[in-house]
């Protein structure tokens, strides 16, 4: 899977500090924090949470090891992470150097793009036009061309 969106490409932090919370930035505590609707990122952490080598998940991106494994789906493995601007983040990674490994965040209270239960909280789409999806708690999609769940958070086209 290739994808549209310029992604910084970055290692694993190799940090062993293990938050069993999520961490809210000032700029994301103005707001109630997407973060609070993915109850998945409230599970402590466990060792099959962390990042592969060749990770476009970065420091700058991401809080370190806020990441929280979601399933593997077709060969592609996801994690929802907590977002360094507040909101939250959708990790892919298809195996090691693949252009199949991408991040996307979104809705933080920064840059105004805010979001509750039962929303997307941030969509990418493919060169082939295929939508994935960070969906907060409680989503539903519906029609001929709905999204539909493919592991917990995260629903495709």
């Amino acid at each position: 899977m290739t994808v549209a969106a310029a992604l910084a490409l970055t290692g694993c932090t190799g940090n062993d500090d293990v938050p069993t919370k999520p961490h809210r930035t000032s700029a994301a505590a103005e707001h109630t924090d997407v973060s609070e609707y993915l109850t998945v990122l409230h599970r402590t952490f466990a060792a099959s949470d962390a990042l592969p080598d060749g990770s476009t998940a970065s420091d700058d991106t991401v809080v370190p090891n806020s990441q929280r494994r979601v399933g593997t789906v077709d060969g592609t493995t996801y994690w929802v992470a907590v977002g360094q601007e507040g909101g939250a983040c959708l990790i892919a990674a298809d195996g090691p150097d693949s252009v199949g490994n991408w991040t996307v965040c979104g809705g933080n209270a920064a840059d105004g793009s805010f979001v509750g239960r039962a929303s997307v909280v941030v969509s990418m789409l493919d060169e082939q036009g295929h939508q994935t999806s960070l969906v907060s708690d409680g989503f539903t999609d519906t029609g001929s061309e709905a999204l539909h769940q493919v592991a917990p958070n995260v629903w495709t086209s």
